[in-house]
């Protein structure tokens, strides 16, 4: 994936926070794109971005989310864990649209999703809600 494509989805998913009443920041560190937060609470963001995949190998038409972090040359992919981040968004770059996941929900090294999951209604924000709600907990331990 190219940088300008990872760079869209950046600003994409900071509309996306702010239409959902929070403040955000782009953060450029290590596993941290964004750095969202609302009155006292502060959430890290990381970015995953993705085009359209059209018709490729015979799978249909979607988006494809590498989720795992490393190259998996010389080491091994790993699953994301708390301390790196406490939410990723999968923003569908052509579609202009996000879908948020705490970092406990996140179970497998890639995602593929159809376009028609981004087009569900009040999924943006029910996505963010929900995985707000697993950080809070997590938080509140």
């Amino acid at each position: 994936m190219s940088t300008t494509i990872g760079l869209i989805g950046e600003y994409i998913s900071c509309a996306y926070i702010l239409e959902r009443g929070w403040r955000v920041s782009m953060a450029q560190q290590d596993k941290v794109d964004l750095v969202a937060w609302h009155e006292d609470e502060f959430i890290r963001v990381q970015v995953k971005s993705a085009s359209l995949l059209k018709d490729r190998d015979k799978h249909t038409p979607g988006y494809h989310f590498q989720l795992a972090s490393g190259n998996g040359k010389s080491k091994a992919k790993t699953l994301p864990t708390v301390t790196d981040y406490d939410v990723l968004l999968l923003c569908a770059v052509d579609a202009r649209r996000c879908v948020a996941l705490a970092t406990e929900q996140v179970n497998q090294q890639s995602k593929r999703l159809k376009p028609s999951y981004f087009e569900t209604p009040d999924i943006e924000a029910d996505t963010w809600d929900r995985a707000v709600q697993i950080v809070r907990e997590r938080k509140n331990r």
